[in-house]
């Protein structure tokens, strides 16, 4: 993940639209992001795209936590155990691979 921070600045949207470029220059070399605003109401963000794929990796990570949650939940209603969700999780990756591959020998 990339460590160093971006600046925030905030641009209103007509500023913007004038010096979409130079703004796309800036949040390209990083250092800077913007807030694109309408009438002083923020509407969208410039970012770069390295803060894109930090921001990307970050929504997956709560994504499959909230995942991990869940399925948690749902075991502990079914009345399994953690050994007994990770055969039935280990049974499905198995059945998804055959699907796909065709049960290749070394599976």
């Amino acid at each position: 993940m990339n460590t160093e921070s971006s600046v925030l600045v905030r641009v209103e949207a007509r500023e913007a639209r004038s010096h979409f470029a130079d703004l796309l220059k800036r949040a390209q070399q990083g250092r800077e992001h913007f807030l694109i605003e309408n009438g002083g109401i923020a509407v969208a963000a410039l970012i770069g795209m390295r803060e894109y794929d930090d921001f990307l990796r970050w929504r997956a990570q709560q994504e499959l936590r909230g995942l991990g949650r869940a399925m948690t939940e749902q075991a502990q209603r079914a009345g399994l155990d953690e050994d007994d969700l990770a055969a039935a999780l280990e049974a499905d990756r198995r059945a998804v691979h055959d699907e796909n591959y065709g049960g290749q020998a070394g599976e």
